[in-house]
């Protein structure tokens, strides 16, 4: 093994990839239920040693393993790559899955979370992400805590409550705008304009809400209680679109007490 090269990489998708781009000097192998997936990747990021979740671990001298795959896929995964008799410290990147899935690796778990959304093909600065860690041993909390800051210095303790809570939250901050701007291309669409149509409003949205907090920076219909202007836009839109435009709008008359 290459002198340095202390981590495993199991996973080959969207935060597996972002990760072991940031990491690759560390990196002894890239481990995958796609073998393909995980070559393509190591060639990329310049790592030595690529494979399925087969691969004996034990002799990659790896002090880390980060388990980067869908929640959905962390029982397979960790079931298929069995007990490590060397027992490395074995992270997952999950905000909702707890760190006591990995402990048919090795007893010595944790966490390494990225609140960020990540595409393969989409540019991520890891240096503006915020990490949450946690280990089930205090005393490997330091070795999750150096992984970390090598990619980012905004790294944060958390607890199992702490992190469901904070995936909430990126739901509701990434997951849920998204599909409102794709119900806003759709009707931008219709209207005959390109979707860039509203960049600079979403741009100053999220700058304001920010500068201000999200309760002072909103403005609209519903914040005014012009419930005409409401019922108006509700009239216009696909049952389905209307419904969510009238929950929305709900909250916000309930919020701003507009009731």
């Amino acid at each position: 093994m290459m002198s340095g090269r202390d981590i495993v990489i199991a996973g080959s998708g969207n935060v597996a990839t972002h990760l072991c781009r940031a990491l690759a000097p560390r990196v002894a192998a890239v481990i995958s239920r796609n073998p393909a997936h995980a070559q393509a990747l190591a060639e990329e990021c310049g790592v030595p040693v690529s494979g399925d979740l087969s691969l004996p671990l034990g002799e990659t001298g790896a002090d880390i393993i980060i388990v980067s795959v869908a929640d959905s896929a962390v029982d397979e995964v960790v079931a298929a790559i069995g007990p490590v008799a060397s027992k490395p410290l074995v992270v997952h990147t999950s905000g909702t899955v707890p760190r006591e899935s990995l402990s048919k690796i090795s007893p010595r778990t944790g966490i390494l979370y990225p609140l960020q959304s990540f595409s393969k093909d989409a540019k991520v600065e890891l240096a503006e992400v915020p990490f949450f860690i946690e280990a089930e041993r205090a005393e490997d909390l330091p070795l999750v805590r150096a992984v970390a800051l090598s990619m980012s210095a905004k790294v944060h303790d958390t607890c199992p409550e702490q992190r469901k809570l904070l995936h909430v939250a990126g739901v509701f901050s990434s997951n849920f705008p998204n599909i409102m701007l794709e119900i806003a291309e759709n009707i931008l669409r219709q209207a005959g304009y390109p979707a860039d149509t509203v960049k600079p409003l979403v741009e100053a949205t999220v700058a304001k809400a920010f500068a201000l907090g999200a309760h002072s920076a909103q403005t609209g219909p519903a914040r005014r209680g012009d419930r005409k202007v409401i019922e108006s836009h509700t009239a216009m839109l696909e049952p389905a679109e209307a419904e969510i435009y009238s929950l929305l709008s709900n909250y916000i008359l309930k919020s701003h007490e507009q009731n």
